[in-house]
């Protein structure tokens, strides 16, 4: 198993403290000799990358302590990946090398990226109508200014998070550029999050409205708390 290092790409670091492990990214691809490759990539609460694996697939699929290994990076995290398909062959996969008889286990701590923005994008919608209601009845509330405007047509996939957030590609065309730029996603997208939750700090009358402000968008948050008590039989 090769562990790589990961690199930081100048995005402020968030402030959503969590107690669970955090997340993972899992992609697939091949390395620069043709061989077939898996990549995984941890990433903090706070959007942080925190450690990087690749492997081969031939490694696990013939090893199954290789496949527990890497099986065991996956758990107790929310996990996901360039792609919603990809999750289910990439860890099906190594469940099965690694002789889990339980499949599926991981389904309730997947999450999309394009999901997660939907969620932030309606979050904002809510706290400018508690907003504007306040204007509407106190003339010394001011008006929202967010540091980034939204756009009313949704991303469809993390691709078009990436492109809509300017966030550059990992380096070449492996499983592990793959997996740094999805991390580079969750990460914008924790620090969108916190400006968005921010406000309810600042207004109070929005957190009346609205509750507390949470460490993470609902489907994130939901497979953060749903992964930190699954413990696998490995």
């Amino acid at each position: 198993m090769t562990q790589t290092d990961e690199l930081g790409h100048g995005l402020p670091v968030a402030v959503a403290e969590l107690w669970a492990p955090g997340s993972v990214v899992v992609a697939r691809g091949h390395d620069d000799e043709g061989h077939e490759t898996i990549a995984i990539w941890h990433v903090s609460p706070q959007g942080a990358p925190t450690g990087a694996w690749i492997e081969t697939r031939q490694s696990y699929r013939s090893s199954a302590e290789t496949a527990r290994r890497l099986t065991t990076l996956l758990e107790r995290r929310a996990i996901t990946a360039p792609g919603e398909d990809e999750i289910d062959a990439v860890v099906g996969e190594l469940t099965t090398a690694a002789g889990l008889a339980e499949t599926g286990w991981w389904r309730r701590q997947v999450f999309a990226p394009s999901g997660v923005f939907e969620e932030i994008a309606r979050r904002r919608q809510s706290i400018e109508d508690v907003v504007e209601n306040a204007r509407a009845e106190r003339k010394n509330v001011a008006a929202l200014d967010w540091p980034r405007e939204l756009p009313d047509v949704m991303p469809r996939d993390v691709e078009g998070v990436r492109t809509l957030a300017g966030i550059g590609k990992g380096p070449g065309a492996s499983a592990g550029a793959q997996a740094i730029t999805v991390a580079r996603v969750l990460r914008w997208l924790v620090q969108l999050w916190t400006e968005t939750e921010q406000v309810k700090n600042r207004r109070s009358y929005v957190r009346d409205a609205l509750g507390e402000p949470e460490a993470l968008p609902p489907s994130w948050l939901a497979a953060v708390r749903t992964a930190s008590a699954k413990v696998l039989p490995l």
